[in-house]
């Protein structure tokens, strides 16, 4: 199957470069879902290599029948990239037959005519030029010295003029942040929004933009301070915010992408992903080299980087860079949080980025993985989703971007949780849906509705915060018990292995007439085992049905943290034991992996196994007050060292939980 998936992944680029000079710069955007597992692959490997084929993937798709959004030249490289997707059992249709009009149509004026010398006033940045702006502002802020176009996209130029007025007219709760520079040299500036104090408060970061094509993004930030700003000593509730908490908001992470994403309508230029650093040359696979620039700003933080969902090619869309933190804007944002002023400042990380509608919460490189404060995050994140849709209807769902988008590494909200110990960490993915068509080309009518409802998500997150730092000592932040903490990671571990279960495989082998071994483990009751070996020779064929069921993963905090970086509170990752074999003899002489010891290049790839255990660490099981769910259960695992891998899924069902679960190296005191 992988020699097949190169095959015809060779074929297309042969066919794209044979068709690249000849058809106009035109761009459709397919809806592309995968049948099988075979299909699913070749689009993932499609993505791996979208710098050959010339592809730009909106979206990738998380699991069979999950739609993909792919932007492609038309003409002859659509056809064939069409026929070949359909030999390989994937449905395409057509979503935006032409993305430079969808672009014309959401985002610039009525003017039907376009120079290409000034490109005839796509974007004003003047907003009283501009044709259609929403001029429902009802539910904006009024600030009477600082004017923004909320109605409009406008440039990082009217973003930090906007800041600075505001700087200047409200010096009591407002002043610029300079976090860093760009590679062409314009200023990262943020406001710090907050009333003066004498002790030190805790903080709340916010930003946006960090790709360069979710203008969105760095819309709705805005918002965030204007609301802030206009708010404090109006609304009792935000002054509130104002007065217990510093915000740090940085709008645009990425001036560079940006600015030049503003520059053409042409797609592919608009939608531009990376920064805007120096190129990077390598050899090309006809010959010579290829030079591309930009990396993906969100790939290169230092949390698994380059593991999974990122490229070592320049010329890829996920490009993670060099090496770690290679790229100044992600140096300005980790040294800015690590200075002085905000270590251990921070209990909210809040990064926006667009499309999807989704709540995103750590750990988002590798599938059912989890921080220990899982049931605390997901509650926070509920409340916000729930809250959100009462101001518009519009539905949001939750959960890591490993499981309800793709795997990807080194992201900046997985790296505040792990390095940072932020307590609230969230990525969230704005308007529209997956299923709508628009995807980065969010019409400007929707720009003030958008970030009015995600302002009203955000304010849960703050109220959270609020109530960690008033029920708690600086000492213990911790909203429930240790207890009940276990209990909630229990309950996502059964949730994650359910999942997991949905993806067992049957598959039916016809042995050739000749000589065969064959091994059959018959699952028993949990009384007794049997395992029989039998072989036969036969000149007929038989027929072996396997039933392979997938384990779960690991459903905790692997990170690879910053040497420099804080350890204040940080969760201590569990001791796993061992797979439960035949060979094991007693509990003394078994011994304990670390899953922290496991090299952080590899974790992704390597597939380790254990035995089931439930509890946050194993000195959870000394409990003294800890019961069994079943009493059997105990008397099970000390009349059959096997039970645990002969009886998984009975197990894992009847006996979790509980304090002898497979588990003999821990005994009771």
């Amino acid at each position: 199957m992988r020699y097949l998936c190169k095959s015809i992944l060779l074929a297309v680029h042969t066919i794209l470069l044979t068709c690249s000079a000849q058809e106009p710069d035109k761009y459709a955007l397919l809806h592309v879902v995968a049948l099988d597992e075979p299909s699913l692959n070749l689009i993932k490997q499609l993505q791996l290599n979208d710098y050959k084929y010339d592809l730009d993937f909106w979206k990738s798709p998380s699991s069979i029948s999950d739609k993909a959004d792919i932007m492609v030249k038309r003409g002859k490289p659509e056809r064939m990239l069409r026929q070949i997707l359909s030999f390989s059992n994937v449905t395409v249709s057509m979503s935006v037959p032409d993305v430079e009009k969808l672009i014309m149509r959401n985002e610039g004026t009525t003017s039907k005519s376009r120079l290409l010398g000034s490109f005839m006033k796509w974007l004003h940045d003047d907003p009283i030029l501009d044709s259609e702006p929403d001029l429902d502002l009802s539910k904006v802020g009024e600030l009477k010295k600082a004017k923004y176009p909320f109605g409009d996209y406008a440039s990082y130029a009217d973003m930090v003029k906007y800041m600075r007025t505001i700087e200047f007219y409200y010096p009591r709760i407002a002043k610029i942040v300079r976090i860093g520079a760009t590679h062409e040299g314009k200023p990262i500036e943020g406001l710090k929004i907050g009333a003066m104090s004498s002790k030190r408060k805790r903080a709340i970061w916010v930003d946006g933009n960090i790709h360069a094509r979710e203008w969105a993004s760095s819309h709705t930030a805005l918002f965030f301070i204007n609301q802030l700003v206009s708010g404090y000593g109006k609304d009792p509730q935000i002054t509130h915010y104002v007065d217990s908490l510093d915000f740090y908001i940085v709008p645009c992470l990425n001036p560079d992408g940006y600015e030049y994403t503003r520059s053409s309508p042409i797609p592919s230029v608009r939608l531009w992903r990376k920064n805007r650093s120096p190129e990077v040359c390598r050899p090309s696979l006809w010959g010579g080299e290829k030079c591309c620039q930009g990396v993906d700003l969100n790939r290169n933080f230092r949390f698994h980087w380059a593991e999974r969902g990122s490229s070592y090619e320049p010329c890829s869309n996920i490009y993670h860079g060099e090496e770690v933190f290679s790229e100044p804007e992600t140096k300005s944002v980790r040294n800015f949080l690590n200075a002085p002023e905000m270590k251990d400042r921070v209990d909210a990380f809040v990064t926006l980025h667009s499309y999807a509608q989704l709540w995103i919460y750590p750990y988002s490189h590798e599938e059912q993985n989890y921080p220990e404060d899982i049931g605390e995050l997901r509650k926070t994140a509920r409340k916000a989703i729930n809250r959100l849709s009462r101001v518009y209807g519009t539905s949001y769902r939750m959960g890591t971007g490993a499981d309800t988008l793709s795997p990807a590494a080194g992201g900046s909200d997985d790296w505040a949780k792990s390095a940072l110990n932020v307590k609230y960490v969230y990525l969230i993915e704005l308007r529209p849906q997956m299923e709508l068509s628009n995807g980065f080309i969010l019409h400007k009518k929707e720009l003030i509705p958008t970030a009015v409802e995600t302002f009203e998500g955000f304010r849960e997150v703050v109220d959270a915060v609020l109530v960690l730092n008033n029920s708690t000592s600086s000492a213990n932040r911790k909203t429930i018990s240790d207890l009940q903490m276990r209990k909630q990671q229990y309950r996502m571990r059964i949730l994650a292995s359910q999942a997991a279960a949905t993806t067992r495989i049957s598959t039916s082998s016809k042995s050739p007439s000749t000589t065969s071994t064959t091994t059959t483990t018959t699952r028993a009751k949990p009384s007794s085992t049997s395992t029989t070996s039998t072989t036969s020779t036969t000149s007929t064929t038989s027929t072996t049905t396997t039933e392979v069921v997938t384990k779960p993963r690991r459903h905790f905090d692997r990170f690879t943290s910053d040497a420099s970086s804080s350890t204040r509170a940080r969760p201590t990752p569990p001791m796993a034991p061992p797979t439960m074999t035949a060979s094991t003899e007693s509990a003394s002489t078994t011994e304990v992996e670390d899953i922290s010891g496991v090299p952080s290049s590899s974790m992704a790839s390597r597939s380790t196994t254990y035995g089931f255990y439930t509890a946050t660490k194993p000195s959870a099981f000394l409990d003294p007050e800890c019961r069994d769910m079943r009493y059997s259960c105990g008397f099970w695992l000390k009349n059959n060292k096997q039970v645990c891998d002969e009886q998984q899924s009975f197990m894992r069902a009847q006996c979790a939980y509980t304090c002898k679960f497979c588990t003999s190296f821990i005994k009771r005191h």
